[in-house]
């Protein structure tokens, strides 16, 4: 099958109709239709059959559809990338964070980054760490900043800092043992989050189940419930700093945690001149934020 055939077969796959299939590709009936007589010729069997007045596709299509699908999404994928490519000219600036990081830290990086690249236009979007890789890989996003990094596929890496975790509540003191936290009382971080489950795992070997009262999917959330007086969290501490007001404190936990901050681009993608700088200043607020 050529490429126009597989874009009219998908097209009238999904619509039941040439007509409809001919209005979803731009293309006249009479076009959609010679296109789709062609594969049936070229393959050397039927497609559709017309039953009340609606296409319907043959047992072989059915089967043939899978593969077509599988290309259909690769085409898809290809048009995104063009148009993401051409839509980053030198003097615009894409990144993708956590939506932690986003409500932290990053409003004050930004802000010096562009002090110092006054032409440069950012547009930062915030997203849980799946999305971001997807983004990246689609070249959506020119760069990302997430805690807890992993390891992916066509992706670099670069680990920037160590960011601690911290007992963030209305209770003051110095640094908390985990072996004193009782986790019922906790505004908990759902498990299926790696710093969730890192502060279950902990206080799991500290002899306490992970049970909080309250789980939630943020560390903002938690913050939040924390400062309402809905029990202590534990978060990363550039959450913690900028949720931090009177009567709130922030503890350090023995035996201490800590998450790692990294930037994430993909393997292909051309560093900027501006981009070594980004990460100076990345790292500069972190540090100013300890």
């Amino acid at each position: 099958m050529r490429l126009r055939h597989i874009e009219v077969f998908h097209a009238v796959k999904q619509t039941g109709s040439i007509s409809k299939a001919a209005a979803l590709l731009g293309v006249s009936q009479p076009a959609a239709s010679k296109v789709l007589q062609h594969a049936e010729i070229s393959l050397g069997f039927k497609l559709f059959e017309r039953v009340k007045g609606r296409l319907q596709p043959t047992v072989e299509a059915e089967v043939l559809h899978v593969e077509v699908a599988k290309l259909h999404r690769g085409l898809e994928q290809l048009r995104t990338l063009s148009a993401n490519l051409r839509r980053f000219p030198e003097g615009r600036l894409h990144i993708g964070c956590l939506p932690s990081l986003g409500l932290s830290i990053m409003p004050r990086v930004i802000g010096a980054f562009r002090r110092n690249y006054p032409a440069v236009t950012c547009e930062v979007e915030t997203d849980h760490i799946d999305a971001l890789v997807a983004a990246l890989h689609a070249r959506r996003l020119d760069f990302a900043v997430t805690l807890f990094p992993s390891e992916h596929p066509g992706l670099r890496t670069q680990v920037l800092a160590e960011v601690d975790l911290v007992h963030f509540s209305a209770v003051p003191g110095g640094d908390v043992r985990l072996t004193e936290i009782d986790s019922s009382e906790l505004v908990g971080i759902s498990r299926s989050d790696k710093i969730g489950d890192l502060i279950a795992r902990n206080l799991e070997a500290a002899g306490h189940p992970y049970n909080p009262a309250v789980e939630v999917q943020t560390y903002f959330l938690a913050c939040a419930f924390a400062a309402a007086g809905g029990g202590a969290a534990i978060v990363d501490e550039l959450t913690a700093r900028s949720m931090a007001k009177d009567g709130l404190f922030l503890r350090r936990t023995q035996p201490r945690m800590s998450v790692e901050l990294a930037f994430l681009t993909h393997e292909a993608h051309t560093a900027r001149g501006f981009y070594t700088d980004f990460i100076r200043i990345l790292k500069a607020a972190v540090q100013a934020s300890r």
